[in-house]
């Protein structure tokens, strides 16, 4: 028997599309200007729109579910969302180093995790107009502007050789030269943005997803339960399924790709020295 997630009434869910939305198009007024921006102690870049973004999240998704906890990159942690059954976890801006760049690799990330897994998820690409949205037991789509809705699918690929992968390959010389391990050969691109990759993978527009650095939760909890509802996986490298409203709300190496793919990527990705201890410099 399917777990019950339908939580948010219909007005309620036609609520929370339209502020991912609104929340998009506030980070669309500041993308292409010269707009403030400067780095966080743990060296990672934040600008006054992820700020304005987090700010209107935080106002409007708190009080569409005034009971949900919050985890969101760009507000101080508060543990107390462990004891909630519900919580947001929330990334204003995925992408920001793309964003400041004037590259349309960034999106809006929004997720419901309950019982350490993601129930409910959305991505939103404001220049694209495209939002990624999937509910755990409903299947995953992407809706236009036009509110139309099309199912979306990974690829059926189950070969690893010459598969098309987000990631960068400069990570994968490093792992293959530290673990003595030949990786198969692979076509390699990237986009800046974590949720965006995985959402790319999940409607088959490329094969897999493999990242060895240090993650956020909330760079990937929308992101895991949209690639899971298409019909694909994300796992650690190996194999693991991935655990969220952690008290270090961090996650390890990834991989992403459809369900005939997967398995044949984390034979590989098992046989790599992990865990990482800091080797990349993204």
């Amino acid at each position: 028997m399917a777990m019950k997630t339908d939580i948010l009434s219909q007005v309620q869910l036609t609520d929370l599309h339209d502020i991912v939305r609104e929340a998009g198009q506030i980070g669309l007024s500041y993308f292409g200007k010269n707009i403030k921006n400067w780095q966080k102690p743990d060296d990672t870049p934040i600008t006054e729109a992820d700020l304005a973004v987090n700010d209107f999240l935080d106002a409007r998704l708190k009080a569409l579910m005034p009971k949900f906890g919050w985890l969101s990159e760009e507000t101080v942690d508060n543990l107390e969302r462990q004891n909630c059954e519900y919580i947001w976890v929330v990334d204003p801006i995925d992408g920001t180093k793309a964003f400041i760049k004037g590259l349309a690799e960034w999106v809006v990330s929004v997720a419901i995790v309950k019982d350490n897994r993601p129930i409910l998820g959305l991505i939103y690409d404001p220049i694209a107009q495209i939002l990624y949205f999937a509910q755990h037991g409903h299947g995953a789509y992407i809706i236009n502007e036009e509110k139309q809705r099309v199912k979306i699918q990974p690829s059926d690929r189950d070969n690893v050789h010459e598969a098309n992968i987000l990631a960068y390959k400069f990570h994968f010389d490093r792992m293959t030269t530290r673990s003595n391990y030949i990786w198969p050969n692979m076509q390699y691109q990237i986009v800046n943005s974590m949720a965006m990759r995985v959402a790319l993978v999940a409607c088959g527009e490329f094969d897999a997803m493999v990242s060895f650095t240090i993650k956020g939760e909330w760079d990937i909890a929308a992101a895991d339960i949209i690639i899971h509802e298409a019909g694909g996986m994300i796992t650690d490298g190996l194999g693991q399924m991935l655990v969220y409203n952690k008290a270090e709300p961090s996650l390890p190496h990834m991989v992403a790709a459809g369900a005939k793919l997967h398995p044949n990527i984390i034979e590989h990705t098992a046989n790599f020295n992990f865990p990482i201890d800091n080797i990349f410099n993204q």
